[in-house]
């Protein structure tokens, strides 16, 4: 019984391997066919460039805990008011017409689309340490030309540097502003000190330590 069906095993291997033989034909073909599609796809779709830059965050150097809360605002947060003005309207249709970007999309599409493309092939993304303090950021531009990616990128990096150093600017004179404020009312808190001292002193001239 063993031996029939050690015999049945081989023969169907055997038909197995028969049967591979004879479509070997078709099975190449279909291989053939199957890599001959992936490669006319991948040839055909137009190859897309990503360029991107690095820009260190600068830490606050003055200690949070000497500033204002509404001047001491999160780098994350100015970062995204940073984003929201490089990616405005007026300035994406600034570098659209300065750069000539998407001159067949041009002949389609309105302005506002035509921003709405550029901002689909821009990703800003943050880099944060170990405490989750923002320590950097990537800009990123996608482009179907590579020179086109280099030059939208050095624009974008251009206005967030710029952005960035108006924003650390008027941060710095807030806090100049808060802290000369702070010192004027510790100087005054000081004089009120001083003046009830003097009072106390003078209502009681002559019976204070000292003055006996």
């Amino acid at each position: 019984m063993e031996t029939e069906e050690r015999n049945l095993e081989a023969i169907d291997w055997h038909s197995h391997l028969a049967l591979v033989r004879r479509r070997r034909w078709l099975l190449l073909l279909t291989f053939f066919a199957g890599w001959l599609i992936v490669w006319g796809v991948s040839w055909l779709l137009p190859s897309i460039y990503r360029s991107g830059t690095l820009i260190l965050a600068e830490q606050p150097t003055v200690p949070r805990q000497f500033v204002a809360p509404h001047v001491a605002s999160d780098s994350q947060d100015r970062l995204q008011t940073i984003t929201q003005q490089i990616l405005s309207r007026t300035r994406l249709l600034h570098i659209i017409d300065n750069l000539s970007l998407y001159a067949k999309e041009r002949q389609r599409l309105s302005a506002d689309n035509l921003v709405e493309r550029m901002r689909k092939d821009i990703e800003v993304e943050s880099v944060r340490d170990e405490n989750n303090e923002l320590t950097a950021f990537n800009i990123y531009y996608s482009s179907r030309d590579p020179r086109v990616a280099q030059q939208v990128t050095s624009e974008l990096t251009n206005l967030f540097v710029s952005e960035n150093s108006e924003a650390r600017q008027a941060q710095s004179e807030n806090t100049i502003k808060f802290l000369e404020s702070e010192l004027e009312e510790a100087r005054k808190n000081l004089g009120e000190q001083e003046e009830k001292v003097r009072q106390f002193k003078g209502r009681h001239f002559g019976e204070l330590p000292g003055q006996l």
